[in-house]
C-alpha cells in the first residue's frame, strides 16, 4: 500500500524525489513522477479530510481580515489538500500575463506562454476537466463586439475532489509512498547550505527523510513559511532580507459593481453551464483583448453574468430561496459546498428569512420541480453540474468580475513571534489591494459597457454612483484562496526565489510547485497553471535524476545519517 500513517515507519529510506504536500498540484506531480519511473515519497501533514476541521497548525495573524480569509478557509491540511474545498474552476492564463507591461510593477515571466503550452493537456487530464481548449467561438457573440470577446471558456471537472479520483491508483503505485501525519518542520542544508540533505519530520520517533530532490507543494503560504523559517538559519539565502521571499503576495479582486442588461433574452444561454464534446461542463465569460488592455493600461480581467445573489430575496425564485435557507444551516451547507461558497450564498448578517419563505410559498410546485432538477443534475446525474443560470424576466443579471492583482513588495507575509504546536513560527499576513487595482476594475467595466452598447447587445447598470465605484471595489477585495507570488519566479536571485525551472536559486536540489512562483496573477484561478508547471517539473526531475545534472549528490553516498530529534 502506498498510503500509510507517518508513525507506521520509523525510518524512511532514500528516494529520487521527496514531495511535501498532497494537494491537487502535489497529486499531479507525484503521479507524473512515478509514471516516469522515479521513486517518490510524499509527506502529508495530516490524514484524511474532515469537513469543518480548523487548521490549528496553520493559524496566522492577519493584518486586515477584511481583505484576507481566515486560515481555516485558506489552508487544508489533509491528504488531497485544497482539492477538498476547491470549486473546480479550470482556467488558462492569457498570453499577456507572461509579458512585461510597463504600467505594471515587477511584472513578466522569464519565458513566454508558448513554453507551457505543450504541458497543458496532461495538466487538464490530471484535473479531469476534459481537453485543453479554453476558447471557442460563440455563434451569437463572436465578431459582434469590438475590443471585447465572449470566446473565453472555463472548464469544470466531474469530480473536483481529486484525492477521491486518484486514491486507488496511488495505493497501487509501486514507486510511490505517501506518509500521512508527517508534518515537515525544517530543511537540513548541511554545512555548506548549497543543497537539502534531508527534511525533518515532527515526532520524537521520526528520522529525517532523504532524497535526491525535494519539492515543496504545500500551498503558497505554507511553502513560504517553511522557506522563511529556513532563512532565519541561513539569512543570505533567497535574496536575503531585501529579497523577494514572502513579498509580492497576490490573489484576485472579485465581486460585482454592476448588473448587465441584455437586449436579447436568448443571449444569456451563451453564459450558462453547458456540456462540451469532452463530456465536462464549460462556461463562457467576457474578456477584453490584449491590445485594449495595453492601450488602456488595464490589469487583466474577466466577467460573467450570474443570477441575483441567493441571499437577496428580490430574485423571487423559490429554488434560490430554498438553497439560501439550507445553506444558513452550517451542518447541511458545509456538506454540500465548500465553506467559502456557503458564506457567499448566505451573505452577511443580519439575514431576513421570511421573504425567502414567501418566495417558496408563492410557487410551491415550481420550487419542487426546480429542486428536483437541481438534485438530478448535482447529485444523481453522472455528470456533476457546477451551477445554474436562470432566465431573468427582465434580462437583468448580476455581472461578476475577477481581476488581476498588481504585484507589490508591500503586500507580504512574514514570520511572527508566535509558534504552532510543532515549534514552527506562525505567519503574519499583510495582503494589500491598491487604488490602482480598483481603478483598473472600474475602467475595465467602462470598456465592456461601451462595447456592449456599440454592438447593440446590452448595457451595464452600476449599483453605486460612479464616484463610489473604486471604493466599492476595494470594499469587496478579499482573497487568500489564491496564494500567488511569495516565492516568485525570475532570473535574478536578488529579485526572485526560483528560476524558470522552478528550482530555488541557492539550492541545487530544492524545487517549488505552487502558484507562489507566479510573477503575475492574471485573471485566472491558479490551479490549472500550477498543475501545468508541476507536470513540466516532473520531466525536469527525470532529466536530473538520469544524470543530466550532477550538482545533486547521491543520497546514499553523500548524505550522512542523522540522529533522531524532537521538537520542543
Amino acid at each position: 500500500m502506498a498510503i500509510s500513517k507517518g508513525s507506521d515507519r520509523n525510518e524512511m529510506g532514500s528516494f529520487d524525489v521527496c514531495i511535501v504536500g498532497s494537494g491537487p498540484v502535489g497529486l499531479a506531480l507525484m503521479l507524473e513522477c512515478q509514471k516516469q519511473g522515479l521513486s517518490v515519497i510524499v509527506l502529508e501533514a495530516e490524514g484524511e479530510f474532515s469537513p469543518g476541521t480548523a487548521c490549528e497548525a496553520s493559524k496566522a495573524d492577519i493584518a486586515d481580515p477584511r481583505h484576507h480569509v481566515p486560515m481555516d478557509l485558506a489552508v487544508c491540511r489533509a491528504f488531497g489538500g485544497t482539492s477538498w474545498t476547491w470549486g473546480g474552476r479550470c482556467v488558462a492564463f492569457d498570453d499577456i500575463d507572461f509579458e512585461p507591461r510597463p504600467y505594471m510593477q515587477q511584472n513578466g515571466w522569464p519565458f513566454s506562454h508558448d513554453t507551457l503550452r505543450p504541458w497543458y493537456s496532461k495538466a487538464v487530464s490530471y484535473l479531469g476537466c476534459g481537453v485543453d481548449q479554453f476558447t471557442a467561438p460563440s455563434p451569437t457573440w463572436s465578431g459582434k463586439i469590438d475590443k471585447v470577446s465572449a470566446e473565453r471558456l472555463e472548464r469544470w471537472p466531474q469530480q473536483p475532489k481529486r484525492a477521491i479520483v486518484y486514491r486507488k491508483e496511488i495505493e497501487n503505485a509501486e514507486r510511490l509512498s505517501v506518509h500521512l501525519y508527517s508534518t515537515v518542520t525544517g530543511l537540513d542544508l548541511g554545512v555548506t547550505g548549497q543543497l537539502v540533505e534531508s527534511v525533518r519530520v515532527a515526532g520524537a520517533d521520526r528520522r529525517p527523510v532523504q532524497a535526491k530532490y525535494y519539492v515543496l507543494v504545500c500551498g503558497g503560504l505554507e511553502t513560504t513559511r517553511l522557506l522563511l523559517s529556513t532563512q532565519r538559519r541561513w539569512p543570505d539565502h533567497f535574496g536575503g532580507e531585501a529579497g523577494a521571499l514572502g513579498r509580492y503576495y497576490m490573489g484576485h479582486l472579485g465581486g460585482t459593481i454592476a448588473n448587465v442588461v441584455l437586449n436579447d433574452g436568448e443571449d444569456i444561454d451563451n453564459f450558462d453551464f453547458n456540456l462540451d464534446e469532452a463530456g465536462v461542463f464549460v462556461r463562457r465569460t467576457f474578456s477584453i483583448d490584449d491590445e485594449t488592455l495595453k492601450a488602456e493600461e488595464l490589469q487583466n480581467i474577466t466577467f460573467w453574468p450570474d443570477n441575483l445573489p441567493f441571499h437577496d430575496a428580490n430574485h423571487g425564485s423559490g429554488l434560490n430561496s430554498l438553497i439560501f435557507l439550507i445553506m444558513t444551516i452550517p451542518f447541511w451547507g458545509g456538506r454540500l459546498v465548500s465553506e467559502a461558497i456557503r458564506l457567499t450564498i448566505v451573505g452577511s448578517a443580519p439575514r431576513r428569512y421570511w421573504p425567502h419563505i414567501l418566495n417558496i410559498l408563492r410557487s410551491p410546485l415550481g420550487t419542487l420541480r426546480d429542486t428536483a432538477a437541481v438534485v438530478r443534475d448535482r447529485f444523481v446525474s453522472r455528470r456533476w453540474k457546477p451551477g445554474w443560470l436562470f432566465r431573468s424576466p427582465n434580462n437583468t443579471y448580476v455581472l461578476i468580475y475577477r481581476a488581476e492583482h498588481r504585484p507589490s513588495r508591500e503586500s507580504a507575509v512574514s514570520l511572527s513571534d508566535k509558534k504552532d504546536a510543532f515549534g514552527l513560527e506562525s505567519l503574519f499576513i499583510n495582503l494589500r489591494f491598491s487604488e490602482e487595482d480598483a481603478s483598473s476594475v472600474v475602467r475595465a467595466h467602462a470598456v465592456l459597457d461601451q462595447a456592449l452598447r456599440a454592438a447593440g447587445k446590452g448595457r451595464l447598470e452600476y449599483v453605486a454612483p460612479e464616484s463610489k465605484l473604486t471604493e466599492l471595489v476595494l470594499e469587496q477585495a478579499i482573497d487568500g484562496y489564491h496564494q500567488i507570488g511569495t516565492t516568485r519566479m525570475g532570473i535574478d536571485p536578488a529579485t526572485s526565489v526560483v528560476g524558470p525551472d522552478c528550482k530555488v536559486h541557492e539550492l541545487s536540489n530544492l524545487y517549488i510547485a505552487s502558484s507562489s512562483v507566479f510573477p503575475s496573477s492574471g485573471q485566472a484561478n491558479p490551479t490549472l497553471l500550477a498543475t501545468t508547471l508541476a507536470v513540466r517539473l516532473a520531466h525536469e526531475l527525470l532529466r536530473r535524476v538520469n544524470g543530466a545534472d550532477d550538482r545533486a549528490r547521491q543520497p546514499d553516498a553523500a548524505i550522512r545519517p542523522r540522529a533522531e530529534f524532537s521538537v520542543s
